[in-house]
């Protein structure tokens, strides 16, 4: 039989390999600390200190020119001339290198966008780890999934000034805490998950303006929130993501001690 000390034991051991492997991820070369600029790119051919190429965009595609001298290989080919880029809205994707920097395109509010990645970044640099609070079993959380049918689409702020992105919110959870009932609005997460984005009332004092956190499929409507593995968004750590804003009343009235805290 297992006891409480056991159990107890065992939730910290689960909860400090989710840890280090956050900041594993966090660490890599290419990973969301190593963003080192955002370009938004109009109908006018731009450079860009440090990147090949003179670039532009129109709502539908992204265009560069660059000579083969230049060094900027797009899509594992030297470009020597002019190519057209696209991606699907809200869609990114990493298309074209120069030296040990890698180059993202990014589609965002009919907006295009060069993302420059580099492990160099002064972010990934400075990188110590992610302070957190001491994992509690207490704020695992049991809640009750309400599917929306249809779902709600709703316009959302990022962590960009001016930009705009579509949410599609797949339901809520209602959960209790000191006797009364609060919900979360959730999208669809990797796989099968949900994710909650929210803020409470360490925001943007301990913690991030919101943090957000993973939750497993619910199952007969039945789901955990641990917030002890609510997370920092890439935008607590780097000026150059667009990581959208919790949804209207995603707020919770009291503090939420657990999870990560913001970055030093």
């Amino acid at each position: 039989m297992m006891t409480t000390t056991t159990i107890e034991s065992a939730f910290v051991g689960e909860w400090t390999g989710w840890h280090e492997s956050r900041e594993r991820e966090l660490r890599d070369d290419y990973g969301w600390l190593s963003l080192a600029a955002l370009h938004w790119l109009d109908e006018r051919a731009r450079t860009f200190e440090g990147i090949p190429g003179a670039w532009s965009a129109t709502p539908r595609a992204a265009r560069v020119t660059a000579t083969g001298g230049e060094g900027l290989v797009v899509e594992g080919r030297l470009l020597d001339g002019t190519t057209r880029l696209s991606v699907r809205e809200a869609g990114s994707a990493l298309f074209a290198t120069t030296g040990d920097l890698r180059l993202e395109l990014l589609r965002m509010d009919g907006r295009y966008g060069l993302r420059v990645r580099d492990p160099r970044s002064p972010a990934l640099r400075a990188f110590t780890g992610v302070p957190v609070f001491s994992p509690d079993p207490a704020w695992a959380v049991r809640a009750r999934f309400v599917l929306y049918s249809p779902t709600h689409v709703v316009a959302a702020g990022t962590a960009q000034p001016g930009l705009r992105r579509r949410q599609e919110i797949v339901g809520e959870l209602r959960f209790d805490h000191g006797g009364t009932e609060y919900s979360l609005a959730a999208t669809a997460g990797r796989g099968s998950a949900l994710t909650v984005s929210f803020s409470d009332a360490t925001s943007g004092s301990l913690t991030a303006p919101w943090r957000t956190l993973s939750v497993p499929r619910p199952r007969a409507g039945r789901a955990v929130l641990d917030f002890n593995r609510a997370q920092n968004p890439p935008s607590a750590f780097t000026p150059h993501a667009t990581c959208t804003r919790p949804p209207g009343g995603n707020v919770l009235p009291f503090a939420v001690d657990a999870g990560e805290q913001a970055p030093r």
